[in-house]
This record gives C-alpha cells, structure tokens and sequence, in this order.
C-alpha cells in the first residue's frame, strides 16, 4: 500500500507520522497524504472539487490538486479536513463541497435524494408557470386586442365579462 500514497510534496510517508506535526502558526500539518499520482491517473470516482465550506463557520477553504484529486479518486481516504478560517481540522461531518454535497460519503445518498426531490419541484413549478403564461398568451389571442386583462386566464367569471364587453363594444 505504501507506493499507493506519498505525501503532497512527492516524498514518501514517514513511518513514524511526523508529517502530522501541526505547525502552530498555521494550524496545518507539516505534510498531508495523497494518493500517488498513479494511483489519481486511474480515474475518479467524483468530480474533482478543490473548494468546501466549513458549515459551523462559514469559510471557504480550497485544497491542492493532488488533494482534490485523492479525495475524487476515493471519497473515503480522509476522515477529516482543514478550515482556513478556523485554522485547525475537523471531521469531514462539518464540511460540503462549494455545491452543498457533503465531503462525508455516509451524508451523501441522502442529500442526493433531497437534491432530486428539490429538483423534481423545481421542474414542475417551471413547467406549471409556463402553462400559465401559455394560457395567458392563448386567452389574449382569443380576446383580441379589444380585452387586454390579464386575470382572464384564472378568473373564469372575469373571463366570461371580458368576453361579454368585448362581444358588445
């Protein structure tokens, strides 16, 4: 396994994790495992993000390429992140990529659920108002230019007046 992974600067995986040392300054580690590039060059399983957001605090926080490319090689390499903002990690639970999914695969099935659902809503409310305007488009060529009202569309007894002054002006 251990030619599978190297660390982000291409050099091999300490044995004894000293890559996990935090620089106080910074918060981060002195260096974060990535699969090699062999290993990315296989394909990916999810897009390849390099921005999430930390739901607690709100920051952006973008990662480099070959730890983008890890994660959509294989979503469930990392347990955790870091955010900027916060200057420390946290479990992947708290963070969504910039498009809401969330970074924790166990989340995901159900925000993709949610996802379709909204969607499927969103596409009948489009469709619904487009009816609408149809029905709106067709009941003013019926009229004529003589009736410019608007509610004859959805107000049948408006529409009957509408009809009725029209047929005797």
């Amino acid at each position: 396994m251990t030619d599978r992974i190297q660390l982000t600067d291409g050099s091999p995986v300490p044995a004894d994790r000293s890559h996990t040392e935090i620089d106080p300054k910074t918060g981060m580690q002195k260096g974060y495992v990535v699969l090699s590039p062999e290993e990315r060059a296989k394909g990916f399983v999810k897009p390849v993000r390099r921005s999430y957001v930390h739901a607690k605090c709100g920051t952006l926080t973008t990662m480099g390429r070959s730890l983008a490319e890890t994660y959509a090689r294989d979503p469930n390499f990392y347990s955790g992140t870091f955010c900027c903002g916060c200057g420390t990690h946290f479990g992947l639970d708290e963070f969504t990529w910039e498009d809401g999914e969330p970074m924790d695969t166990s989340q995901q099935e159900a925000w993709l659920a949610e996802k379709r659902v909204t969607e499927a809503r969103q596409k009948e409310e489009r469709r619904l108002r487009r009816i609408a305007e149809l029905r709106a488009e067709l009941a003013s060529l019926e009229l004529g230019p003589e009736c410019t009202c608007i509610a004859a569309v959805s107000d049948a007894p408006h529409a009957d007046w509408c009809l009725a002054k029209t047929s005797t002006t």
